[in-house]
Order: C-alpha cells, then sequence, then structure tokens
C-alpha cells in the first residue's frame, strides 16, 4: 500500500516553504509519496489578505501591534475572532488536497489550523503532524485533532505538556535542516569569485528571503572596522538591494550587496560571523554549521522568541544596539567555533517519524 503524505505550509517568508521542501525530500527517502501544497495559491484572496499580507503590513509598518497580537491571550481565540465563512471556505478547498493522505504535516500554524478544521469537521481521515520551525510555543498551537508534535529543542516539551499535550503526541528532532549544513567545512572560494580576499574575516549578512532588518545599518556598522569585510544578501528585497549601490560603491573592496540566493551553504562556509535577523530556520542552519552568531534586533513575535531563547542558553549574542555591532563582532570572531547544541540529522529524525505517521504507526 502507498504511504502518502501532504506537507502544507504558507510563505511568510521562505523559512516555512524550505523546511516543507526538506521534509517531503526526506519523506520521499523514506518511500513515501510526499509533495508539498502552499496556502498561498489555494486559499480565499480575503484569507490570504488577513492572514499573510496583514502579518507583513504589521511586523513592517505596526511591529506594535504584531507584538500585542502576539503576546495577547485573545491571539489563541482568533478562530472564533476572525470570520468563520472564511475559514469554512479555506478548509473546503483544502479538502480535496489531502483526499488520499495517510498523514498531513504543517510547518506553519495557519497551515494547521485549516487541517485540524478539516479533522474536526470529520473531512479528513489522515493523521496530522505539526513541524515547529520557531523556539517558542504559544497556545494557539495546542489542537486536539493533532497527533505528532515535532519540536525543535527539549525545553519546549514542558510548555506543550502545560497546554495539555500528552508527551505521547511530542518528540524533539530539531528542525529540519539541509544535511548540507550539518557537513559544512570552511571553504572560501566563493570570496575570490565575488573579489573579495580570502584571508580576510568576513561577516555575513542575513534578512531571510524577504530581506528583513536594519541590514544595511549594520553592513555600515560592521565596515566601521577596516580589518572585516562585509557579504550582504538582501533576499527578494530588491528596494534594498538598490538603496545599498552608494554603500557599496564608498567600500568596493570589502563589501558585496546581493540579492536572492539558493546557495547559503556556500556563503556560510565561506564567513566567518552570521549576522542575521531571528528567524528560526537561519539561526538553527548556522549552529547546525557551527557558526558563531550575532542576532540583530528582530521582527516582534517569534523571531524575538526565537532570539531570546538561543541568547539565553549562550548560543547566539544579541545586538539590541547597532552601535554595539563591531564589537560583538569583534569579540565572536575571537571566541571559539560556535556551539552546535541541536540534534543531528535532523531532517532524517523527521522523515522517519512522518512516514510512520503515513503509514498508521
Amino acid at each position: 500500500m502507498t504511504r502518502r503524505c501532504l506537507v502544507v505550509s504558507y510563505g511568510l517568508g521562505t523559512g516555512h516553504h524550505r523546511v516543507a521542501q526538506i521534509v517531503s525530500e526526506g519523506l520521499r527517502a523514506e518511500g513515501v509519496e510526499a509533495s508539498v501544497s502552499r496556502l498561498e495559491e489555494w486559499v480565499p484572496p480575503e484569507y490570504d489578505l488577513l492572514f499573510r499580507k496583514g502579518y507583513l503590513f504589521c511586523v513592517f509598518r505596526l511591529p506594535w501591534l504584531w507584538q500585542w497580537m502576539y503576546t495577547t491571550p485573545l491571539f489563541a481565540r482568533r478562530g472564533r475572532l476572525a470570520l468563520p465563512g472564511m475559514a469554512g471556505r479555506a478548509r473546503r478547498r483544502f479538502e480535496p488536497l489531502a483526499e488520499d493522505a495517510g498523514a498531513v504535516a504543517a510547518t506553519q500554524v495557519n497551515a494547521m489550523e485549516i487541517a485540524a478544521d478539516a479533522k474536526a469537521a470529520g473531512r479528513g481521515r489522515f493523521r496530522l503532524a505539526v513541524v515547529l520551525t520557531d523556539y517558542d510555543v504559544y497556545p494557539l498551537w495546542a489542537r486536539r485533532e493533532v497527533d505528532l508534535y515535532l519540536l525543535p529543542h527539549h525545553d519546549l516539551v514542558d510548555p506543550f505538556r502545560k497546554l495539555g499535550v500528552g508527551p505521547e503526541r511530542l518528540a524533539v528532532t530539531g528542525i529540519p535542516v539541509d544535511p548540507a549544513f550539518e557537513n559544512l567545512a570552511p571553504d572560501r572560494s566563493v570570496l575570490s569569485e565575488l573579489g573579495l580576499e580570502e584571508g580576510k574575516p568576513t561577516i555575513l549578512v542575513l534578512g531571510g528571503g524577504v530581506g528583513a532588518g536594519p541590514l544595511g545599518e549594520a553592513a555600515q556598522a560592521a565596515l566601521t572596522d577596516r580589518v572585516l569585510q562585509v557579504v550582504l544578501v538582501c533576499g527578494r528585497n530588491e528596494r534594498l538591494r538598490r538603496s545599498l549601490v552608494p554603500l557599496a560603491q564608498a567600500h568596493p573592496r570589502r563589501l558585496r550587496v546581493l540579492g536572492y540566493r539558493t546557495d547559503l551553504p556556500r556563503f556560510l562556509a565561506a564567513c566567518d560571523v552570521l549576522v542575521t535577523k531571528g528567524g528560526g530556520l537561519t539561526l538553527t542552519e548556522a549552529l547546525a554549521a557551527g557558526k558563531r552568531c550575532v542576532v540583530l534586533p528582530g521582527l516582534p513575535g517569534q523571531e524575538r522568541a526565537n532570539t531570546a531563547f538561543m541568547a539565553a542558553r549562550g548560543w547566539v549574542s544579541a545586538c539590541e544596539d547597532l552601535s554595539d555591532l563591531p564589537h560583538l563582532l569583534l569579540r565572536a570572531l575571537d571566541g571559539p567555533e560556535g556551539p552546535r547544541p541541536l540534534p543531528k540529522d535532523s531532517s532524517r529524525r523527521a522523515a522517519r517519524l512522518l512516514a510512520a505517521l503515513a503509514g498508521g504507526g
């Protein structure tokens, strides 16, 4: 009998989609027929306007509002506060996609909600799994329809249990990352391709797929120390890339500004320190690679929670004020290789558990 798993994600950034792709590839290696479905391709337009475009508007234009929404207990009741008809239309569009699936794996909370609503309405016989991509737990995740939670770290087990999720539904796998990050060896060759010096301390500045955060300001702060050179990846934020052309022209031998890249392991292998926002997947990839990390003042909600979680354990340095960035970078450069505190083989661990779930295990 063919085992089938539908992996569902939603594009608030690129992290959820990347994890979905990694999970689906791992499932196929386990002999499971796996496909990825992106909510933004089929949810009603008003649903996408409220939950995806509304989120992006809030975090960039009204961050205080999103921080309040993220922390208030009302957030956990948004299914009743939002538009039930809209959620119902999204659920009905989802049901045919999961009709033959033995399991559904959700890498983002809206994807989980729609699948859980389908199960609650008796419209799906699939087993439902959640693959968490952040180091935080909030009540919205706790749905009785979820059969299995794949957690990034052991310290998230107790918060889930306090929400009434039994230990039999919890497994610690780590966030699934591309195995290339877990076996990353130093390789400076990409620097010479960019016209930079291979022997010079190199800072990689990332802002995720959307190019969010004070990336230009971070690059400018790093360049105040003439020992350092900087590679800044703007993601899909073309406006940011264009705005940094004058800065790159002012530092032609020490700064490279790039657009969206799909070969980030090469850049991590070439850098000495990563400077980035608090995205759960990017930080996990860097830790898997043993890279030292300085985290920029983050977007509200889950990204601030990720930074706080990791900084409290000494895995990253949190930069609250960009004037402190040069000092933090030099301190990181003088320190040992970054910690590798997370489970190895995370993608294989997750795939094996999801394969068992898809087969009725």
